[in-house]
């Protein structure tokens, strides 16, 4: 590489280097722009922090943005930073040279190469690649340097505002302390300080106007000024220090309102109680209570329990209760003790608790349960317990009699019994028919051919007896010694007369449904087959055929299972038909035209009309005096119950929207609603004058 070739690589660098200094010095001054343009937003209006906490993200993003830009621009297009390259910026820039550097590291050039490179070397390049980067440099660092001093002359507090918002920065606004001149309340910041055993953090507020914190909490306000008063229920207490003034308060156990009074006027503080809840104790073992027979072995504890702040300790704790009549005694103890680490806020807790060593007796009571200590030092341990198991041991004389008083099973229930008794009666002949004789074959089955024609009689009895009449020639059956004829199936027709002649009817006029099953015939059906199988199945087993009868019998068994799930009960005849004339009677009655007056509606809850009425009068002062407003709307938060939580925090969103002033129109509204509750919906529509 010549002399004149390195010199324009060097060139090369450095303008690379300039255009990169360039590009991040634009994003630099655009950052600190956006910055500078944010805290004069913030000095001028105030912004939350809400809406701080975005500021260094976009002048962050703003500024990477123009960065990569210029690069874009200046750099991409000129990354091949090759002699030629940098030749031409130089020609372009020292008309005089008349292309001789260009020429001069042309290849093709030989002839008069040395002439033109002593001509180039001769050329003052460094000077001129001084003065052009000194002048591409020099704007872009006085745009950056301009909002950088001023971010570096403004108050630290007021930078730290949008550079790094926090909690509690309140009064480090540009002109604090001159607002803090006028009105020592202007501006406020609450620090929440919870008790050492919640392990919570602490909270840091800005301008708040309800305080909501563990009962035992340290609460210290803070403002800048002098002659600030604190009143807590009828006590003043004076502020301590001078510019900025510091209270310190307790929170109590219920919302209490700290009335803090300046030189200039009077501001609402409300302290809202949060109780710490006890801890929740489940018991898994022992499922339920029981009665033991002996008192030996082993029973399994478990529980869970769980707080929100944090366990300090869980066991198991027991009763024995022994004696009888007036004379008692009690015996205690605990079972499974464990304590926890501090931030435990749930755990499960085993034992077992050996009964061979509680000397029970028999009536002796055992009471079961699990409790759960936490950790509050401030209104005393919170105490959680499960629900109690009770275990008892039984006396001898619990096991003397059992005294039952059985229902009735209903008739086809009774006789789906007896069936399946002759089923089994009949499966049992069957498997002994390859042992026995013919004769003995012949004797059991017709046995059975009796106990099943018994059956059957009562079957048809009760098809006939529910029709009102007797059941006539079906009284008997085969082989009972009557003769009646030859007995056969019955059939839907029979029970049909029946049925004609137990309604005592016109035998003529069809029944309701007839074309497919009266309902008669409908209800008996499954016992109409059931008394047919069974006739079958004695004929079966007259003939000595006890194998064949068996189906027959499964059948008229499934036939009394569906009669025992269908009994239904139906009305005898139509019912009466009411037909209304609609053109007729329309129209045609009349008015007396005085109608009943309506009645009032019932009055509202006496207190929730007098917070109504007290709310619409701090309405009128939301535009003459806002701050006036804001306390009489943290009065009226007072006022409320204490588990009204909906309507008081619809109430604190108000106050505080009132308090930073702007649009509160959708703030009062919606605690306007919460105060006068949901409105009351009837179920129907009522006549007039109900």
């Amino acid at each position: 590489m010549t002399p004149l070739e390195r010199r324009l690589a060097r060139a090369g660098r450095v303008l690379t280097a300039a255009a990169a200094t360039r590009a991040l010095l634009l994003g630099v001054a655009v950052a600190a722009a956006v910055l500078l343009l944010g805290l004069l937003f913030d000095m001028l209006l105030g912004i939350g922090i809400g809406l701080r906490a975005f500021l260094l993200p976009i002048a962050a993003v703003a500024g990477v943005a123009v960065l990569g830009w210029r690069v874009l621009r200046d750099l991409l297009p000129n990354r091949a930073a090759t002699p030629e390259h940098v030749a031409l910026w130089f020609e372009t820039r020292l008309p005089e040279l008349r292309y001789a550097l260009v020429t001069a590291i042309d290849p093709a050039a030989s002839a008069a190469r040395a002439r033109l490179e002593r001509l180039a070397e001769a050329a003052p390049l460094e000077r001129e690649l001084r003065v052009a980067t000194r002048r591409a440099l020099l704007r872009p660092a006085m745009l950056a340097a301009a909002p950088l001093l001023a971010l570096v002359v403004l108050p630290r507090g007021a930078v730290g505002r949008v550079v790094a918002p926090a909690a509690g920065d309140g009064l480090a606004r540009i002109g604090a302390d001159a607002r803090a001149a006028r009105d020592p309340l202007a501006a406020i910041v609450v620090r929440v300080t919870p008790p050492a055993y919640s392990g919570l953090p602490g909270r840091t507020l800005d301008d708040p106007s309800t305080v909501a914190a563990l009962v035992g909490s340290r609460v210290t306000v803070e403002g800048r000024g002098s002659g600030v008063r604190a009143e807590v229920a009828g006590s003043l207490t004076e502020a301590r220090g001078d510019a900025p003034w510091t209270l310190t308060l307790a929170v109590p156990g219920k919302a209490t309102a700290v009335r803090l009074i300046g030189p200039a006027r009077e501001r609402m503080l409300v302290l809202d109680p949060v109780v710490d809840s006890v801890p929740s104790v489940r018991l898994d073992e022992p499922t339920r209570d029981s009665v033991l027979r002996v008192a030996t072995g082993q029973v399994l504890l478990r529980a869970e329990v769980r707080d929100d702040l944090g366990l300090a300790e869980a066991a198991f704790e027991y009763i024995v209760s022994s004696g009888a009549g007036e004379t008692f005694s009690f015996r205690s103890g605990r079972l499974a003790a464990r304590r926890f680490d501090v931030g435990t806020t749930s755990a499960r807790i085993d034992g077992s608790l050996a009964l061979d060593t509680l000397r029970l007796g028999p009536g002796d009571l055992i009471h079961l349960r699990a409790v759960a200590r936490d950790r509050n030092d401030v209104a005393g341990p919170g105490v959680g317990a499960s629900e109690t198991r009770t275990l008892r041991i039984a006396r001898a004389d619990e096991y003397d009699s059992v005294s039952v008083d059985p229902m009735p099973p209903t008739e086809p229930e009774k006789n789906a019994l007896s069936q399946r008794m002759i089923l089994l009666m009949t499966q049992e002949l069957v498997a002994k028919l390859p042992r026995i004789a013919e004769a003995e074959r012949t004797r059991e089955s017709r046995r059975i051919a009796l106990e099943q024609g018994r059956l059957r009689k009562r079957v048809g009895e009760v098809v006939f007896l529910r029709l009102g009449e007797d059941a006539g020639e079906h009284a008997h059956f085969a082989g009972d010694g009557h003769q009646h004829g030859q007995e056969g199936l019955l059939n839907p027709d029979q029970i049909l007369a029946a049925a004609e002649r137990a309604a005592n009817v016109d035998p003529t006029r069809a029944l309701e449904g007839e074309g497919d099953e009266t309902p008669i015939v409908a209800i008996n059906k499954p016992l109409l087959e059931a008394y047919n199988h069974m006739w079958r199945a004695s004929t079966e087993l007259e003939t000595s055929s006890p194998r064949t009868a068996i189906p027959w019998m499964e059948r008229a068994i499934e036939a009394l299972q569906r009669a025992r799930a269908a009994e239904r009960i139906y009305l005898r005849g139509r019912p009466p038909r009411v037909v209304v004339d609609l053109a007729k009677v329309r129209g045609v009655g009349k008015e007396r035209h005085a109608p009943d007056g309506r009645a009032p509606r019932s009055p509202l809850d006496a207190a929730r009309q007098a917070r109504l009425a007290r709310f619409d009068v701090a309405l009128a002062l939301v535009q003459p005096d806002p701050q006036a407003a804001a306390d009489s709307l943290l009065l009226v938060r007072l006022a409320l119950p204490e588990e009204d939580r909906s309507t008081a925090r619809a109430l604190d969103a108000a106050a505080d929207a009132v308090r930073r002033g702007g649009d509160v129109t959708l703030a009062l509204q919606a605690a306007r609603r919460a105060l006068a509750g949901p409105p009351r919906r009837s179920g129907a529509v009522g006549g007039w004058g109900h």
